[in-house]
């Protein structure tokens, strides 16, 4: 509950932040790609999944910015036991905020970046009735490019670090940890 205050009231801040300041720049951006975990149980069952997202960029004239936006990601694993192997799912919606820098060399941005992200997540055992649920916020650290194609539009490519660990339901497990690498490519709109 702690967790879901601070990223609230760091949204807050970020959004009165960006609508008090004049903007240089406001982008839209939208890309799919890949979420590689770096937890190890997580890896076993999920492998990498499926991953989507979108934000609004506003860079500053100072070349400083904030970002937010909403991704997804969503794959199906196995788990095996003692009594048979288990299809599962796992579904996670996230909510970032991140402070960024902005390197301009003319057509192309490069943006550096760390702040935070909401995570809410799904686990679904499909053959037997078992889910569970959460939330956990995690610090996020971010680089993205973005290069000018025609006029207002740029392809842009992602590199961001979730670090996200979850209490195992399990008692002899320490942490489920949810978080890793994801790599998103896309276009790019400049608004303003």
């Amino acid at each position: 509950m702690r967790a879901r205050h601070l990223v609230i009231g760091l949204a807050a801040v970020v959004l009165g932040l960006a609508a008090a300041a004049p903007a240089q720049e406001l982008t839209l951006a939208a890309g799919a790609g890949v979420f590689f975990p770096s937890g190890w149980s997580y890896h076993h069952i999920y492998s990498s999944s499926f991953s989507a997202g979108g934000d609004v960029w506003f860079t500053l004239k100072n070349h400083f910015g904030f970002a937010a936006g909403l991704g997804w990601s969503s794959d199906e694993g196995f788990s095996s036991g003692e009594t048979g192997t288990y299809p599962l799912e796992f579904r996670r919606t996230t909510i970032p905020l991140v402070v960024f820098y902005q390197l301009d060399a003319g057509a192309v941005a490069v943006r550096l970046g760390a702040g935070a992200g909401l995570h809410h997540f799904e686990e679904t055992w499909q053959t037997v009735d078992l889910d569970y649920s959460g939330n956990k916020a995690g610090l996020r650290f971010l680089m993205a490019a973005s290069v000018k194609v025609i006029g207002r539009l740029a392809l842009f490519c992602s590199v961001t670090y979730d670090s996200v660990s979850k209490e195992a339901v399990d008692p002899l497990s320490n942490e489920i940890k949810l978080g890793g690498c994801l790599i998103l490519g896309g276009l790019a709109f400049r608004i303003l």
